[in-house]
């Protein structure tokens, strides 16, 4: 009776991280991974590097005339550990790291409007060597990043930078 509440526990606990994330429509994507910004391209590339550092992320990389920016946040594997059983099998893995990878990639549409894509993925690394990504379809995540990044040009605007 120990066994089976134990492995239903478990049961339920990966079937809740096996949750998927809502299908969302490529138009529904794009309104949610899109903005545009009054402003030159070079205030935007620096707002949104600088917001990201601030946020904690690592620039992993950036390409000011490609207009993209690469960057990672490393978050405790502790926060979030699961166990995670093969169902028939001895094969056991355990979370050993999570990291929140950002794509973020800059268009110059004229001198004052820049139009900006940022991507979130949630990565998992297991004990075994595996790694999966799940893309972050969070609305309010999206939103507390773009308005960092919107307050940040604003400053940089009115101190002349």
């Amino acid at each position: 009776m120990k066994n089976f509440i134990l492995l239903s526990s478990i049961l339920i606990l990966f079937s809740g991280c096996l949750a998927t994330a809502p299908k969302l429509t490529p138009q529904q994507r794009r309104a949610l991974q899109v903005r545009s910004f009054e402003s030159d391209y070079n205030n935007v590339f620096k707002g949104a590097r600088t917001v990201l550092q601030d946020e904690g992320y690592i620039i992993k990389n950036q390409d000011f005339d490609g207009g993209m920016i690469l960057a990672q946040k490393e978050t405790s594997a502790s926060s979030g550990s699961v166990f995670l059983a093969t169902m028939g099998g001895d094969n056991q893995s355990y979370i050993t790291g999570r990291s929140f990878d950002i794509s973020f990639s800059l268009e110059k549409i004229n001198d004052n409007l820049t139009e900006t894509r940022m991507t979130l993925q949630n990565i998992t690394k297991t004990s075994t060597g595996g790694v999966a990504g799940k893309e972050v379809v969070d609305t309010e995540v999206y939103n507390a990043l773009y308005n960092k990044i919107n307050v940040e040009i604003q400053r940089r605007k009115a101190r002349g930078l």
